[in-house]
This record gives structure tokens, C-alpha cells and sequence, in this order.
């Protein structure tokens, strides 16, 4: 694997044909994107990581666009991307390319302000959720060179089918996949957000899973050990009087236990993701400020932080969607 700045990206707009020269001698966190993922909502944490970091001129945020992944997480996208752009209820997407239809969507709904990409080919497969699909089985398309290094496959043989072996499985599939590891592979773009940083020279320091920054996993993927102990408080009945106060309002302590608003709808984050958003970002504040020889820094106390939300279209979105994929039974429903 070479320097990874120096491949060229351009822009989501085409006019900077290489998004990746200034950051060159700079620190770097790259992740893959494609508007309608149902991971957007991270984009609330790593707005916080960029304002953390917006006096710091040696860290840079980029965002790759992909097309990679079948996109459900929210419902105006379940027809692609030319029909939502097409949609006049949406509006001010027409005639932008997928690397532009992303950047608009993330500035309009959350107010992000670090660059995207044009559109790249994260994977050489497209990944769907069919109970019958086995990722690195098929060769569809030729996998962005900056891809192939950062997942180090370049320099994998190929197959019969011109593919590197694949250490993966589907999670989605009917029957159990195996992984077979006595061949040497690799581990491709597990889904939209997976995030990366890039050290001074161009070369992978960290990879993070891609539901990392939710709130509800850690770096690699997993709940926190926390996570599933705390969800499982039991919510009481809407009948309770305990849940409200004189006014026949439901008490803010209560809305906040049971991650609602006042109206009793679903919030995000609740308190439990902010709880792993905050542990999330601390901990690449430390592998950040790492790279940059800096002192490790402390995150602002979660009661301190001034968080900024997502806007009032994709709030909606946020409270209807939820774990809808069921093993085997194929791709998600739309809501």
C-alpha cells in the first residue's frame, strides 16, 4: 500500500479534481456514504468531531461517495436516487449528480461542512440484503483503486472470477456463511460509514465498523457491554400517573428514560446513544490527537454539550426507523 493521498477523488460537483491533495502531511478521517443509508443519523457526532476540530488545520474530514449498498433507512430514497431527485416534495435535488444529492442532503438536514466526493465503487460486488447473496461471489464492477489500497486488496490475486478472496459473510443470509481464512483475504466495505483514519503519510492507522458513532456500538462493531443491560428498562404503561405531572405533561426525567419527547415519540440520540456517542468520540479524540502528537483531549460533559440535531424531515424519519431486517428474509421493508 502507497501513499493513500495520492490517489485522486474529485469533488461531488467535479470542479476540484482531487479532493485528497490538501490533505496531504495531514491527519485524515475518510468514511463511505450514499444518501438514504439509515446510518445518516451519524452524521450528528461527526458534525461535533469537525467543530471540535475546526481551529486544527492538520485534520481534514472527507466524505466518499459510493452506491455500494441497498438503501432503505428512509422512505422518499426506496425508489433511487433519480426519483427522489425527481420528487417535488424533496426539492433542490434536480440534475445533481449522487456525490451532490449526499453533500446537499447532509448540509440541508444536519449543517455538515466538510467536503464529499463524486461517486466511487467502494466494493467489486453490490451488496443487497437477499437471504441468497454471498459477498465476493460475483465481479461486478472494478473497485476505486483508493478503496482497494485502504482495504488492502491491490495486491490480493484474483481468481477465476477476477476477485481477491473475500473474508466475509452476510449477516442477512438464509443459512450461515462461512468464512474461510486459510486463504489469504481481505475484509471488504461492510456498509455505509464504515470511517478510517489516515495518518501524515498517507497510510490506514484505524478503522472503525461502520455503525460506530450511533451511540449504540463500539469501534468494532459490537453493543457496548452497557448497551443491552440498559435497554431493557421496562417502560410503564401510558395509563401510569407516574408518567406525567400536574399539567397532564409527561415529565422531562421520565421522556428521557424512556427516549421520548413530550409528545411521546421516539427521539434520537436518546440518552443512552448520547451516553455511546460521547464514548464514541473520545475515543478518536484520543487516536486523533494521537496522529497529530497533541495531548489527548477531553470531551465536553454530555450535560454541557449543545447538540446539533438533525432537521425537522429527517426527525420524522428517525422515529420510524428502526431494526427492520430480519435474517433470511431478504432486503428491508420500506416504511
Amino acid at each position: 500500500m502507497g501513499n493513500l493521498y495520492d490517489h485522486k477523488i474529485a469533488s461531488a460537483d467535479g470542479e476540484n479534481p482531487d479532493i485528497l491533495d490538501d490533505c496531504k502531511g495531514k491527519v485524515t478521517l475518510v468514511f463511505n456514504i450514499a444518501a438514504g443509508c439509515g446510518n445518516y443519523p451519524q452524521m450528528i457526532a461527526l458534525k461535533a468531531l469537525d467543530e471540535h476540530y475546526e481551529n486544527e488545520d492538520d485534520f481534514q474530514i472527507r466524505a466518499i461517495v459510493v452506491d455500494d449498498f441497498t438503501c432503505h433507512g428512509y422512505g422518499e430514497f426506496n425508489d433511487g436516487l433519480e426519483a427522489f431527485a425527481d420528487n417535488e416534495e424533496t426539492g433542490g435535488y434536480q440534475n445533481l449528480t449522487p456525490g451532490q444529492i449526499a453533500e446537499r442532503y447532509a448540509q440541508n438536514n444536519y449543517g455538515v461542512k466538510f467536503q464529499f466526493s463524486e461517486l466511487t465503487n467502494g466494493r467489486f460486488d453490490k451488496h443487497v440484503y437477499d437471504p441468497e447473496w454471498k459477498p465476493g461471489a460475483q465481479y461486478e464492477q472494478e473497485m476505486h483503486l483508493f478503496w482497494q489500497d485502504l482495504v488492502e486488496c491491490a495486491d490480493l490475486p484474483r481468481d477465476e472470477n477476477n476477485l481477491p478472496h473475500h473474508h466475509e459473510a452476510s449477516p442477512w443470509s438464509a443459512e450461515p456463511q462461512e468464512i474461510d481464512t486459510s486463504k489469504t483475504g481481505f475484509t471488504g466495505l461492510q456498509g455505509n460509514f464504515e470511517k478510517f483514519l489516515i495518518d501524515r503519510d498517507g497510510r490506514r492507522s484505524r478503522r472503525y465498523a461502520n455503525g460506530f458513532l450511533l451511540g449504540e456500538r463500539n469501534a468494532d462493531g459490537q453493543f457496548f457491554s452497557w448497551w443491552k443491560e440498559d435497554q431493557e428498562v421496562k417502560r410503564p404503561d401510558w395509563n401510569d400517573p407516574e408518567w406525567f405531572g400536574p399539567d397532564g405533561e409527561i415529565l422531562p426525567e421520565v421522556a428521557e428514560v424512556n427516549s421520548i419527547d413530550e409528545t411521546g415519540h421516539v427521539v434520537y440520540p436518546n440518552a443512552y446513544q448520547k451516553r455511546g456517542i460521547e464514548e464514541s468520540l473520545s475515543v478518536m479524540y484520543e487516536d486523533i490527537d494521537y496522529l497529530l502528537g497533541k495531548r489527548p483531549t477531553e470531551s465536553a460533559p454530555m450535560e454541557e454539550r449543545e447538540w446539533s440535531l438533525p432537521s425537522q424531515m429527517v426527525k420524522a424519519d428517525h422515529m420510524e426507523y428502526g431494526s427492520k431486517f430480519k435474517v433470511g428474509e431478504g432486503v428491508q421493508q420500506a416504511v
